[in-house]
C-alpha cells in the first residue's frame, strides 16, 4: 500500500521530492499503519491535513508558527562572519587601488607602497661599457686628432705645422674575490706636418698586484714602464739633432702592508732603471747620451690610520740612491747623490665626495761631487678629484720632484707643478672642460728659473657610448730669466674618440 500512495503522488505532479516528503509525512502521523476513510467515502492513509494547510499541502502553518517559535537560536559564527568578510575586503581594496592609479581620490586612501625611491643615476653615463674576458674586464679606447700647433718647436718665434695625433688607451681590471690585478696601456704617437724631425711618440705601461695574504696581511705589487722624448724648449732637450732622443724608464715596487685593527703599516722596496737614447745630428755624428743612465734604489715606511669611514691621516719616509752608469761623466764630474724625504697628509676614499691623497713634506738631496750644490725643501704632492656638485667635477693634481739635468754645473732641477680641470656636464651627452696649469723648474748651481704656463678648454660631446667629438684649445708658454728661451705657443685640435 505504501508502494501505491508514493506512485499516486507521482502521478498528480508533485514529483520525486514531493513524494518522498508526502510519504514520510503520512508514516510519521500515522505511525505507519493507522488508515481512514474521508465523508466522500474514499480511503486515505494517515491523519488528515490540519486546517489551514500550506500550498504545498505537507506542512501547515500552525506546524510552521511551532518550528519557528521553538527553533534554537544559533550562536553566529565568528570565524564563518570573519571569512565572508575578506572577499568584500579584498574588493574595496582593489577598488581603491584602482581609483589611486586613475587619479580619482573618494576619500583618504593610506599609501602601502612606501615612499618613492630614486634609481640612482650612473657617474659615467656615457662612459666605456669595456669587455668582458674571463675574470678581467677590458675598456680600449682609441683617439684620433688632427690641428695646428703655432710653435712645435718650442722656440721663439719656431714655424707653425699641421699635426696628428694618434692615441690609445687599454684599462683592465680583475673581480676575484681575493687578490687582484689592474693594468693600464696608454701609447700616442705625433705626426708634425710641415717641420721635420719632429716626431713624438709616447707610451706607458703600469701593472699592480694585491695579494691578500691573510685578512690582515697584503703583499702590494708594481711594474711600470715608459717610452718619453726630450721635452722641446726645456733646458736639457738636445739642440741639432734629427729627431728628439727617446727616454725609457722601467720601475718595480714590491712592499708589505700589515693592518693593526685601524692602523695600518707598510714597508716598501724600489728599482727604477732610466735610460737616455743618443742623438743623431743633423751636422753628421752621434751625441752620447749615456753619460745620463743610472739607477735609482728605495726604500719607503709609510703609516696610517683610518679615523672615519674613507679618511686616513698617513705619515711616510723614504730613503734613496742614485748610481749612474758612469760615476764620472764627461765633465769630470761625480752625478751620484742620496736622497730623503718625509711627509704627512690624508688619504680620501670616499667616491661620492671625494677620492685621491694630499701631503705635504720636506725632502733633500745630497751629491757626491762637492763642487754640486746639494737641493732641498718643501714638497708637495696630491692628487685629488672632487665632485663639487652632480655635473661638476674637480681635478687637482701637484708634484713636486728633484730631478736630474745635463746642464753644465747644474746638480739639478727642483720642480713644482700644479694643474687644476674642471669638468661641467651641461648635458650627460655634452661635457665642457677648463684647465689650467703652473709650474716653476729651479736649476739648481746655475740660477736658471723657468717658469712654464698652460691653461685652455675643451669640448667633448658624445653620440653614444662608443663614439664622441672631441675640440680643444690652448696655449702653451714659457718665461725664463735667462734670455732668448722665452717661448708661446697656440694649438688647436679636434677629433674623434672609439671606446668600448
Amino acid at each position: 500500500m505504501l508502494l501505491l500512495c508514493a506512485a499516486f503522488a507521482f502521478a498528480e505532479g508533485e514529483g520525486d521530492g514531493l513524494a518522498r516528503m508526502g510519504l514520510r509525512s503520512t508514516l510519521s502521523a500515522s505511525g505507519g499503519k493507522s488508515t481512514q476513510l474521508s465523508k466522500s467515502g474514499d480511503q486515505t492513509f494517515g491523519a488528515p491535513p490540519a486546517s489551514g494547510a500550506g500550498d504545498t499541502g505537507f506542512v501547515s502553518a500552525e506546524q510552521a508558527q511551532y518550528r519557528l517559535k521553538h527553533r534554537k537560536k544559533k550562536k553566529p559564527d565568528t570565524a564563518l562572519a570573519q571569512t565572508a568578510a575578506r572577499p568584500a575586503a579584498r574588493i574595496q581594496d582593489r577598488a581603491q587601488r584602482e581609483n589611486v592609479a586613475t587619479g580619482i581620490i573618494t576619500g583618504a586612501i593610506p599609501s602601502t607602497a612606501g615612499p618613492l625611491k630614486r634609481t640612482r643615476e650612473e657617474e659615467e653615463p656615457f662612459g666605456p661599457v669595456g669587455v668582458r674576458e674571463g675574470a678581467f674586464l677590458l675598456k680600449p679606447s682609441i683617439d684620433i686628432l688632427t690641428g695646428y700647433d703655432d710653435n712645435p718647436l718650442r722656440v721663439q718665434n719656431g714655424p707653425g705645422s699641421a699635426f696628428t695625433t694618434v692615441k690609445s688607451e687599454l684599462s683592465a681590471k680583475s673581480d676575484w674575490s681575493r687578490h687582484e690585478l689592474s693594468v693600464d696601456l696608454r701609447g700616442s704617437f705625433t705626426h708634425y706636418t710641415d717641420v721635420d724631425h719632429n716626431d713624438r711618440p709616447d707610451a706607458a705601461a703600469v701593472v699592480r698586484g694585491r695579494i691578500d695574504v691573510t685578512k690582515t696581511t697584503r703583499i702590494e705589487l708594481m711594474e711600470t714602464a715608459a717610452l718619453a722624448t726630450q721635452s722641446a724648449g726645456t733646458a736639457d732637450s738636445v739642440t741639432g739633432a734629427k729627431r728628439p732622443p727617446n727616454i725609457y724608464t722601467l720601475g718595480s715596487t714590491a712592499g708589505v702592508v700589515q693592518a693593526f685593527n685601524r692602523f695600518e703599516l707598510g714597508l716598501y722596496g724600489g728599482y727604477e732603471r732610466n735610460m737616455y737614447q743618443n742623438a743623431d745630428l743633423i751636422g753628421g755624428g752621434v751625441l752620447d747620451l749615456s753619460d745620463s743612465n743610472y739607477n735609482t734604489y728605495s726604500t719607503r715606511l709609510r703609516g696610517s690610520y683610518e679615523v672615519t669611514g674613507g679618511v686616513r691621516p698617513f705619515v711616510e719616509a723614504s730613503i734613496d740612491t742614485r748610481v749612474f752608469d758612469h760615476t764620472i761623466d764627461s765633465f769630470g764630474v761625480r752625478r751620484g747623490s742620496d736622497g730623503m724625504k718625509a711627509d704627512v697628509g690624508i688619504a680620501f676614499n670616499r667616491p661620492e665626495v671625494i677620492t685621491g691623497e694630499a701631503s705635504i713634506g720636506y725632502g733633500r738631496r745630497t751629491y757626491d761631487d762637492p763642487t754640486l750644490p746639494n737641493i732641498s725643501g718643501l714638497m708637495v704632492d696630491s692628487s685629488l678629484i672632487w665632485k663639487a656638485t652632480a655635473l661638476t667635477k674637480v681635478t687637482l693634481n701637484v708634484t713636486s720632484t728633484i730631478g736630474e739635468s745635463t746642464l753644465t754645473n747644474a746638480s739639478g732641477v727642483f720642480t713644482h707643478e700644479a694643474k687644476v680641470i674642471v669638468d661641467h656636464a651641461f648635458r650627460r651627452w655634452l661635457i665642457g672642460s677648463a684647465f689650467a696649469s703652473y709650474g716653476v723648474d729651479e736649476y739648481r748651481g746655475i740660477g736658471r728659473t723657468d717658469d712654464r704656463f698652460t691653461y685652455g678648454a675643451a669640448l667633448t660631446y658624445y653620440f653614444n657610448r662608443s663614439l664622441a667629438l672631441h675640440g680643444e684649445l690652448r696655449q702653451e708658454r714659457l718665461n725664463s730669466n735667462v734670455p732668448d728661451n722665452n717661448y708661446t705657443a697656440n694649438i688647436v685640435m679636434i677629433g674623434l674618440r672609439l671606446q668600448r
